[in-house]
């Protein structure tokens, strides 16, 4: 009887381990139980929540926020430097002009001490007056064209015999000598303009912009989107399309 009593406590003082039985081991630190408020994912009320939640007025990204989203100059500026000053080549009268516009606005807006500043050399700047051009014979028609940049002027119109200069060296050129004083020489190809049947622009539904709104984090486009992106695709020439594809691959 005695003797079954002994064999149980040992085995017991085995069971509990070094603080009872005298024998060394290792002991590992517990793990700690992750706190299940801070492991659980958002719920829909606490992401409700934390974009109701009142923001700081004086946070300097919540200034910038609202200035943009409530006072935003950018379309009124665009609209006057594009649309009224217009093309702004350097040195020419209407870069010095933007230039003074914008230095203005600053100045407007609360900027001290906005000023221009000299740079440079550069040289002669140039600007456009006028220019047109016209097909006078066999009938009159007028023609879409703009003179390169630095060109000087022609002091008055100019008339003359079109020629096409298809020479690609120095040899092919030699036919045309003595052909080329006073025409008016076309140097480049002729680019062929293909009939275009697809809307230029695109309007999505009241849906599909929600879906946009709503995307997750891309790992799959949404149909608005892919549906945007093949229109875009599809508008561009062959040859664009497939080298594009080519890239894509890995």
């Amino acid at each position: 009887m005695h003797s079954r009593i002994a064999v149980v406590w040992l085995l017991v003082v085995s069971l509990l381990g070094p603080a009872h039985s005298g024998t060394s081991a290792r002991q590992y630190p517990s793990v700690p139980t992750p706190n299940a408020q801070q492991t659980a994912p958002p719920t829909e009320a606490n992401q409700q929540a934390a974009k109701t939640a009142p923001k700081d007025p004086n946070d300097p990204v919540e200034k910038i926020k609202d200035e943009g989203m409530n006072r935003s100059q950018v379309m009124k500026t665009l609209s006057y430097l594009t649309d009224v000053i217009g093309p702004r080549l350097t040195n020419s009268p209407n870069m010095r002009r933007a230039n003074e516009w914008t230095r203005d606005q600053l100045t407007g807006w609360g900027l001290r001490e906005a000023q221009l500043e000299a740079w440079g050399p550069f040289g002669r700047g140039w600007s456009l007056e006028r220019f047109s051009a016209q097909i006078t014979e066999p009938q009159f028609a007028p023609l879409i064209a703009y003179p390169k940049a630095w060109s000087p002027g022609t002091a008055g119109p100019l008339t003359g015999q079109v020629v096409f200069l298809d020479a690609k060296n120095e040899a092919e050129l030699q036919k045309y000598k003595g052909q080329l004083k006073g025409a008016i020489v076309l140097a480049t190809v002729p680019r062929e303009l293909k009939a275009r049947f697809e809307p230029l622009g695109t309007r999505l539904s009241d849906k599909e912009l929600l879906e946009l709104a709503d995307a997750p984090m891309p790992k799959s486009q949404s149909p608005a989107a892919t549906r945007l992106s093949k229109q875009r695709r599809s508008r561009l020439p062959r040859s664009d399309r497939s080298s594009s594809r080519r890239k894509a691959r890995p």
